[in-house]
């Protein structure tokens, strides 16, 4: 099944540009060292490098970018390094905004479950309030200094004060909040990323820095190092 908009959540697709007629090999020997890292495992088939990463290191340039094929192909004007990336991070990112999300609803909904009871058990407190009098302190207790007993007007305010100090424990905002953390965190790595491996490829490639705006596709200014 083809979807598309499904598989732009993590995967990243890409074409650059090589100066010149360049074969696969060439591209591929520039490129080796991206693929020699600890736990990385490749296999080529004529001009299509397939290559696999178990769990890289952080330092690992394609550390985001665990799997993927990378191609070079010819056309008119010379060759290009056709890439497609799949970043499993991005995904789960991606999902964890939903998953907060769902906790926030699930919160809410046990308030909602919860408030009837509470209704209920606070009404039958009042009544049996109603039926009783406030304690009096025993006179001997009272020649002897002792403080008064509390009244049921302060001991309802007490446990009216303890109700709402309790109704934090279903509190959706933390959950929210943690939604929007990672939804901008998806959002700028969803950008940076495809920015970051282009340069790297651009680096390795035509061993020189190169400063170019984000963007999977732009194209930059080539600068010779030093």
């Amino acid at each position: 099944m083809n979807l598309p908009f499904i598989e732009k959540i993590w995967r990243v697709k890409g074409s650059l540009p090589l100066d010149g007629p360049q074969g696969p090999s060439e591209v591929f020997e520039k490129l080796d060292p991206l693929l020699k890292a600890n736990g990385t495992s490749y296999q080529v088939d004529g001009n299509t490098l397939a290559y696999k990463k178990d769990n890289p290191a952080a330092q690992d340039k394609l550390a985001t970018f665990t799997s993927g094929t990378l191609r070079v192909a010819q056309d008119a004007g010379g060759s290009r390094l056709d890439y497609d990336l799949k970043s499993p991070a991005l995904l789960l990112v991606f999902l964890a905004p939903l998953l907060f999300l769902g906790f926030g609803q699930l919160a809410i909904a046990v308030n909602a479950w919860d408030t009837p009871a509470d209704d209920e058990t606070e009404v039958s407190e009042e009544k049996a309030d109603e039926d009783k009098e406030d304690p009096q302190l025993n006179p001997i207790d009272a020649f002897l200094g002792a403080p008064e007993p509390e009244t049921l007007e302060e001991k309802k305010a007490r446990e009216e004060a303890k109700e709402e100090e309790d109704d934090g424990k279903h509190n959706p905002i933390p959950a929210f909040v943690l939604a929007g953390i990672f939804a901008i965190l998806y959002i700028v790595g969803r950008i940076l990323e495809p920015w970051l491996i282009r340069r790297t490829f651009r680096q390795r490639i035509f061993g020189e820095t190169v400063d170019e705006g984000p963007g999977p596709q732009g194209h930059g200014e080539a600068k010779n190092p030093g």
